[in-house]
């Protein structure tokens, strides 16, 4: 019978943990890259047009409870007709509705506000 060490189970625990780490920073990695690009890049604005809404929602449910996550997306329309599908938070999704027309600014791909146009 094989007689285990506690510098041996010590070891494997130091490996195991190594790997866990690497992998969690490594999932990370492409997040950061977007997050490093979009805070280099300048704010843009341009008249924009609000043609569609989504929202994801994920989460667990398990028999002690369970907890969700939604994220909302907006997708704007510019003038030379590109679209821009940009996460925005909740209050914000709730006050943009689909035919809404006004100033967009945003940056990289980060949502960075709207002034709806008010039509007199």
């Amino acid at each position: 019978m094989a007689v285990i060490t506690v510098t041996s189970m010590l070891l494997v625990i130091c490996v195991i943990a190594t790997i866990v780490v690497v992998a969690v920073r490594v999932g990370q990695a492409p997040q950061r890259r977007q997050n490093l690009a979009n805070a280099k890049a300048p704010v843009l604005q341009s008249v924009a047009t609000v043609v569609d809404k989504r929202e994801e929602v994920r989460g667990t449910n398990s028999q002690y409870g369970g907890s969700t996550l939604t994220t909302y997306y907006v997708t704007f329309q510019l003038p030379d007709s590109q679209r821009l599908e940009l996460v925005v938070d909740g209050p914000a999704s709730g006050q943009l509705v689909v035919g809404d027309t006004g100033q967009l600014a945003w940056q990289g791909t980060w949502f960075r506000g709207f002034q709806r146009q008010i039509l007199r």
